[in-house]
């Protein structure tokens, strides 16, 4: 079995944030599998804690890998979990759901994959520059997507907060996808939008590329707390080692 801890670092932080009491985020930090997840338990829903901890679960209880391709296996444990929840939210109500947002992130070889459902987000940095490499399943990025939103309204609108996709929620999980090669130095951070909504872009690049990862992902914490946290928020840094 490759053991991907020579190849990678990763730190990871939660928090539930200055208002809410439970913290219905989970991380996942599997270096040596070369895999990493943020889940989101949706507000609102049904057992939050409890959808975002089995997503992550099932996650977790991948062994080494068998020669298949990693990413089929990674999927597959996401389809697991998202079956239980829709039956468990089902068994609870017609009207009942448990459901959670989802970005996992996989090496394979010399190369990086990402699967996600909501708008838990993936960004790199590579030569100082911050790049988000997954797209919010919302419904306010679809009205920006279609030209009928400006930037400016999407903060303010009255549906900012609806997700149009999560683990849980429907009979059929749909995941998006997106893959890529790893160079030396490349940072990764899975975030959720407990963190998203509330640094900017430009503030968590900065934040990044002044500190080695331990003291950046305390000091994307404390920004987030210095301005109220009003969800809770969770964050991995993966950094590949220089070669």
């Amino acid at each position: 079995m490759h053991d991907y801890r020579t190849e990678f670092q990763s730190v990871g932080r939660t928090h539930a944030g200055s208002v809410r009491r439970c913290n219905e985020d989970s991380l996942l930090e599997r270096t040596d599998l070369g895999l990493w997840a943020v889940s989101d338990g949706m507000g609102g829903h049904a057992a939050g804690d409890i959808a975002s901890a089995m997503v992550v679960e099932k996650m977790n209880r991948l062994g080494p890998r068998d020669g298949a391709p990693f990413l089929e296996a990674v999927c597959k444990a996401l389809t697991d979990a998202n079956c239980e929840l829709y039956r468990h939210g089902s068994a609870l109500s017609p009207d009942s759901t448990m459901g959670a947002t989802v970005v996992a992130l996989g090496a394979e070889g010399t190369g990086f994959f990402c699967l996600w459902a909501g708008d838990s987000r993936l960004y790199r940095i590579r030569s100082s520059k911050l790049t988000r490499l997954t797209r919010d399943h919302r419904y306010v990025q679809e009205l920006l997507d279609s030209g009928m939103l400006r930037e400016s309204e999407a903060e303010n609108h009255p549906k900012r907060s609806i997700i149009t996709r999560a683990v849980g929620i429907d009979a059929e999980l749909k995941l998006d996808s997106c893959e890529g090669a790893i160079e030396p130095g490349d940072v990764f951070l899975l975030a959720t939008d407990g963190v998203t909504a509330v640094c900017t872009d430009g503030e968590i690049a900065d934040i990044i590329l002044s500190a080695n990862l331990e003291t950046a992902a305390d000091r994307i914490v404390a920004l987030c707390l210095k301005r109220g946290a009003p969800d809770n928020l969770s964050l991995i840094l993966v950094r590949r080692r220089a070669s």
